[in-house]
């Protein structure tokens, strides 16, 4: 298929040479052509991916092996040829050492080598493309072989998955972030490690209701589980990279794109929990933001995702029990983790009502964070 009058890019910014390489080349090839770098970066982005690239060496502006490594990163599968005179003939081969180019052309090539070189680079592309598609149905079907094995072992742990996997797209979308496939299945694997976690404790994920510290443990352990099932799938770098930086303990990815994948993901996940507790949108983005190490503008996105507006002057915040003071408005209900209301939304924060909670936080646990707006009112008592 690739020798089916495949299409070839020429970049030269002498017009005679354009001519005279373009001419030997249509008898086999659709020709494009380009008098400069930027104007083969255009061409491609009008034409899309080419078999082949042959770009003179020295132009003006971008150079032959600028041009041929901007080619390498956006059209990975185009095989590259740079056409050179002698005199650069050390510049061609650093070139193809470092990888960005497939072969050299010296100046005046004759007319049977240079057909000859890119009747195999087409060849070359040929394979290049058959391989990628060959892989990417395998990569496909691996990854769906193991979330059909999630959905069969944990369906609670799929679903939770799949509506983390939903916000993650609409906010990849509000963000303008690429690499969505590769964010998309990072969410999906976020939740993997479901399979290794007993019943009861993904039963509490699902709630939002918070774990012991050897439950919490298990959780924190999830992104390590999904890397050990994935990490012998080809082609899923990006993704382990972005699991990988879900753990609690993990570094800040060196790389922004993996960062502000790991940010997009970690903020799903964390409104997923919220949210699954019973929190109003509003009080769930509220915690979100005033937790530390919050990624504020994946955050802004999200308001303007759930059809929120900006962020209020005297917002609510999300506090520990024995950050409450009196006061303050409770802004949603105060339970334990059996479901027991032990203040309601709306009240007044009192001293009698620090001390019903601290007598009940002895003997059972509170759901944290709690909600509340800072001053609300002005207290009538003090705690003593």
């Amino acid at each position: 298929m690739a020798t089916e009058r495949s299409t070839v890019l020429v970049v030269d910014d002498e017009s005679e040479i354009l001519e005279a390489l373009s001419l030997q080349l249509r008898r086999d090839h659709r020709v494009l052509t380009a008098g400069s770098g930027d104007d083969a970066l255009r061409v491609l982005a009008d034409a899309g991916p080419v078999a082949a690239v042959i770009s003179d060496l020295r132009m003006p502006g971008m150079d032959g092996v600028e041009l041929l490594r901007r080619v390498q990163l956006e059209y990975p599968d185009t095989t590259r040829v740079l056409h050179t005179a002698q005199s650069d003939l050390n510049a061609a081969i650093a070139a193809i050492n470092d990888g960005g180019v497939y072969r050299y052309l010296a100046k005046p090539v004759k007319s049977e080598e240079l057909r000859a070189t890119v009747q195999e680079a087409v060849a070359r592309y040929g394979r290049s493309t058959t391989e990628r598609h060959l892989l990417d149905t395998t990569l496909k079907a691996s990854i769906q072989a193991v979330f059909g094995c999630l959905e069969l072992a944990s369906p609670v742990a799929f679903a939770r998955a799949g509506r983390i996997r939903t916000l993650v797209s609409e906010l990849c979308a509000a963000l303008q972030l690429g690499n969505l496939w590769e964010i998309e299945v990072a969410a999906m694997a976020s939740q993997l490690g479901a399979v290794t976690i007993p019943p009861s404790v993904l039963a509490k994920l699902d709630k939002g209701l918070p774990c012991t510290d050897e439950e919490q443990a298990m959780v924190d352990h999830m992104p390590g589980v999904a890397v050990r099932l994935l990490q012998g799938i080809p082609n899923l770098e990006d993704v382990l990279e972005i699991v990988r930086g879900l753990a609690p303990d993990a570094p800040r990815p060196s790389s922004p794109v993996i960062a502000a994948a790991v940010d997009v993901v970690r903020t799903a996940i964390d409104y997923e929990t919220l949210e699954s507790r019973g929190l109003e949108i509003e009080n769930a983005i509220t915690v979100l933001e005033c937790r530390d190490h919050a990624a504020m503008p994946v955050l802004a996105r999200l308001r303007e995702v759930k059809g929120l507006g900006q962020v209020a002057e005297k917002k609510v915040r999300g506090l520990r029990v024995v950050d409450l003071e009196v006061g303050m408005r409770v802004a949603e209900d105060i339970v334990a983790t059996n479901g027991l209301v032990l203040i309601g939304r709306g009240m007044v924060v009192t001293s009698l009502l620090l001390d019903r909670l601290d007598n009940y936080a002895r003997m059972i646990e509170i759901v944290e964070p709690v909600l509340a707006i800072p001053g609300a009112l002005r207290p009538l008592e003090t705690r003593d």
